[in-house]
């Protein structure tokens, strides 16, 4: 039977890692990161759960599997974050930039987590450089407000296809809105990564969902083989209730929030409600806010810490989605660089002047799997996922 430890011995006692299984055959290596946020405890119950049944577990595995914790003084006190959000600060790695506590006098406590998930992330890719089949990678979350579950992902295609296996909604490109995070930091180094969110922070059904998602991700992954009535009773598990169709939604509007201490979301409403232009949805200092926009509520702000108070989100067209395979794979997009507006900023990514460019520039550039940021008011930069 397959070795499973609590700590990694082989990853130099590496506390970091709460339980791995490394098999010796040739095959895929799953990396699962969980308790990123210290006020989410069902994922770190999860890994710990699946934990104990693998190890009575007859059924022969492939690969390796690594059980990742994330910020360990925060789940330790049961707070979001001591300093700053660890999911928001992976941005420093591409910037070269250091990380500073709410005053910005010294380094935060997340930054040093940051860096000990780092250097066990390329000590595991070093490890199975030359025996992995491939590498995918999953973050283990939950949500402060009552949710089916539902799966995040920057939009690549290799992404798309790992997360279309699951039976639940998925929420493309949510990186052009929340900046920073760790699932965007593996994505820009080449790998396969998703989010699984399976419902609100304390609530047990976050926990049966976690597991269950866990167990289809090392089945859909080929690290094990389950049962098709196995299988049937998992997706049964994290499947969404009938008001929330199956499917991609992209982000129509995100709603950022300076103080969240001064921003109270009504009380309510449920990830991916309908919703209509204009309903109250939240006061932020005692100013009543309104939705800009119809579609579904999603991921709206029930606590004090955290600075995305909602976003409202709809869902994508089949037929975009097809038309953007398609594009992806093509060479048509070597053609932008002649759009009205448009000018090469390097190999990767482009510069949009909107006094030129004014109608379906963000569109035109996701169809072809570029991410959209604006620099200002007039320019979008526009960088190939």
């Amino acid at each position: 039977m397959q070795k499973i430890e609590l700590t990694d011995k082989k990853l130099k006692n590496n506390q970091r890692v709460r339980w791995s299984i490394e098999t010796g055959k040739k095959g895929p290596v799953v990396v699962l990161f969980v308790g990123i946020h210290g006020n989410e405890p069902a994922g770190t119950k999860a890994v710990d759960q699946i934990a104990d049944k693998l190890r009575s577990d007859s059924r022969k595995l492939i690969g390796a599997v690594y059980a990742i914790s994330g910020n360990i003084q925060a789940l330790d006190m049961g707070v979001r974050y001591i300093d700053t959000d660890l999911n928001r600060l992976w941005e420093l790695f591409q910037n070269r930039r250091t990380a500073t506590n709410q005053n910005g006098t010294s380094k935060a406590v997340e930054y040093g987590e940051s860096l000990e998930i780092k250097e066990t992330l390329e000590e595991i890719l070093k490890k199975h450089k030359k025996s992995a089949t491939d590498f995918v990678f999953a973050d283990l979350h939950t949500t402060s407000s009552q949710s089916c579950a539902f799966i995040l992902l920057n939009d690549t295609l290799s992404n798309r296809e790992i997360a279309r296996k699951f039976p639940v909604p998925q929420i493309l490109g949510i990186e052009e809105n929340i900046h920073g995070t760790l699932l965007s930091y593996i994505n820009n180094l080449g790998y396969k990564a998703i989010g699984f969110e399976a419902g609100a922070h304390e609530d047990e059904l976050s926990v049966e969902r976690s597991e269950a998602f866990l167990w289809l991700l090392l089945h859909n992954c080929g690290v094990l083989v389950l049962g098709e009535s196995e299988k049937s009773n998992f997706e049964g598990t994290i499947q969404a209730h009938d008001g929330v169709p199956d499917t991609y939604y992209e982000v129509l509007y995100h709603k950022r929030v300076e103080d969240p201490r001064k921003f109270q979301m009504i009380t309510g409403f449920q990830n991916f409600d309908p919703i209509s232009k204009g309903i109250p949805l939240a006061y932020e200092f005692d100013k009543l806010i309104k939705a800009p926009e119809d579609g579904r509520i999603f991921m709206p702000l029930y606590q004090n810490v955290g600075h995305d108070g909602f976003l409202i989100v709809r869902a994508v067209s089949p037929v975009w989605l097809e038309l953007s395979s398609f594009l992806r794979k093509s060479s048509v997009h070597n053609y932008l660089k002649y759009l009205p507006g448009v000018s090469v900023n390097n190999e990767r990514s482009y510069i949009v002047n909107l006094h030129v460019a004014r109608f379906l520039v963000k569109d035109i550039f996701h169809l072809f799997g570029y991410r959209v940021s604006k620099i200002d008011e007039d320019t979008l930069i526009c960088y190939k996922r």
